[in-house]
Order: C-alpha cells, then structure tokens, then sequence
C-alpha cells in the first residue's frame, strides 16, 4: 500500500494511499503521533474509503501517519507517512486573502487581512479536562450493532471522575451522521491510569470515518481501597464464549457492595480488542473474606492477554 501526504498552508495535511487489491471492503485505520515527533502513535480515525484530511494543526510541524487495513479480525502491518505543515509566515497572500474573505461584516466595513494566530492547544471549561484517547477497536455483532472499544487515559496530576468518551461518525462528504456519548467503565480514575469504554451505535448508517473525544472532571474524591485482585485466567466454554474467571479478597476495614471486575481484553500487539465487566459473587464482601467474578465475552479476537481493575 502507497501512501502519500501533502501539507495543505500551516494548517491541514491531507493523506491519500491506494487500497490493496485484497482489503476490499475492509476498513483503514490511520494512525498519527499528534505532531510529537516522538514513535509513539494513537489511532486517529477509521475510515472505509482511501484518503483522510486532517485541518486545525500547528504550522511549521511535522506530523507522522501509519496506515493499516482491518477487516474486522486482523490488522496489517502498518505504512507510514511524514508531512510538514507550512509556517504561517510562507503562506501565499492569496490564502490570507481568502480567509479574510470569509468574514461577515456590515456592508461598507473595510475589512484588513488578519494576521494568523500562534497556535493555541484548546483550552477546556474550567470544570472539564480532556483525557489522552490510547487507541480503538471496533466490531459489528450478530445484530448488526456496531461496538467501539477503547481506552482513554488520566494524564493530568489529580484525580479525574464523570468519565465521557463522546464519537462523531462522518458520512463520505464529511457530514455528521450521528454523535454518541458513553461512559467509561471505571468511574474514578487516579493520575496515570487507564480505563476501558465500550459505546455501541444499534442501527450504524453508512459512516465513512468517526472521531473521538474523551472528557472528565477534575475530583479530590478518592477510589475504594481494600479490595485486592488474588487471580485470574482466561478459559472458553462449550458454546464459545470467552470468559475471564477471577478471585478478590477484601483486606480493608469496612464491607464492600456491589463491587466490579472491569475486564479489558488485548491481542498480540498490545491493543485493545474488547472490553466488560462483571460484579462479584457474592455482592458483599465483608473484611478479610474472599468473592469471585466471571466477565464473558462474546468477541475475542486473537486475544492474548488481559487486565482485571476493582470499581468499588
């Protein structure tokens, strides 16, 4: 697969590739490293047909891209792509012209060319933060519902909860054909860690690409201590599910209820391919006494390993 990147002024990149005469009918995931210049990369958006533009960057910055095919149970090996985005002091005039025109003012104002911005990261509500997105998987069930899974992460120094992961699915000329919002399993999160999502769209139309958000608020609230993972495995039963089977003991000082085991399943990459969870039985767990839990899953490609989080 070929891919090609052209930097559009100092703020748009557009990627085009041509599709593999064996991934018809599969789905493009593009990945980037958000202009970090570091090999780190998240997966952007999905997409069904051979190109993807990206707007609203930095100028004078160099973004790096990767592109797979995924047809819905294996992934190929990524292909990369470098662009640079033009600094806004080499922009033609006509664009600043152009941008200046788009304007509406009254009739008669002069109306002067303005001068391009420094770029600015976007700065969210005082009672909102926005979390690091780690990469998506997405699926069509039996039913025809269409699962996104994801992870998103708490990088900010203090303790995040009201957990949201908001997706806007684009049709083929760009337009929004539904937005969803979701929360995330685990409901209060601790500098650094992680948590799983799962939103599901019933009746998905002919999207072309979505994109996500993911959102929190900002708590000195504290997590539950005391309850400690003692183990778990993986097995498969007689009809095919796939199940996460598990133990916790309560080794703090008041009872737990109603405590759940937040089951993220990965494959071989590292990536995460599904995600559930299950309460524990029994549903109160005195102290020092121990209960177990069962998250099945229906959808487990190539799974590899998993991770068992406590939301009590």
């Amino acid at each position: 697969m070929n891919v090609s990147a052209v930097s559009v002024g100092g703020d748009e990149i557009n990627l085009v590739w041509e599709a593999p005469t064996a991934a018809t009918g599969a789905i493009f995931r593009v990945y980037w490293d958000m202009g970090s210049g570091y090999n780190m990369y998240t997966l952007r958006t999905s997409v069904r047909d051979t190109g993807f533009s990206e707007s609203g960057l930095n100028p004078s910055t160099s973004y790096r891209y990767q592109i797979t095919t995924f047809d819905g149970v294996t992934e190929s090996s990524p292909v990369g792509v470098v662009a640079t985005t033009a600094s806004w002091l080499r922009l033609p005039l006509a664009r600043l012209a152009q941008a200046a025109s788009a304007l509406v003012v009254p009739s008669g104002t002069a109306v002067a060319v303005p001068t391009p911005p420094s770029p600015v990261a976007a700065t969210p509500q005082p009672s909102e933060v926005i979390l690091g997105l780690m990469g998506t998987n997405d699926y069509v069930d039996d039913l025809g519902a269409l699962h996104i899974v994801g992870e998103v992460h708490n990088d900010m120094i203090h303790n995040v909860d009201q957990i949201r992961v908001h997706i806007t699915f684009y049709d083929a000329a760009g337009g929004v054909l539904e937005a969803i919002t979701g929360s995330a399993l685990v409901d209060l999160m601790v500098p650094g860690q992680r948590t799983p999502f799962v939103i599901v769209w019933e009746n998905p139309g002919d999207w072309k690409r979505y994109s996500l958000r993911a959102a929190a608020r900002a708590t000195t609230e504290r997590p539950g201590e005391g309850i400690v993972v003692l183990h778990s495995y993986a097995r498969l039963d007689e009809a095919g599910f796939y199940h996460v089977v598990g133990s916790m003991r309560n080794d703090g000082l008041t009872t737990a209820d109603y405590t759940r085991a937040v089951v993220s399943l990965y494959d071989s990459f590292g990536k995460i391919s599904n995600a559930g969870f299950a309460f524990t039985e029994p549903s109160r767990i005195p102290p020092g006494t121990i209960a177990s839990f069962d998250c099945s899953f229906e959808y487990y490609p190539y799974q590899a390993e998993h991770a068992v989080q406590i939301v009590q």
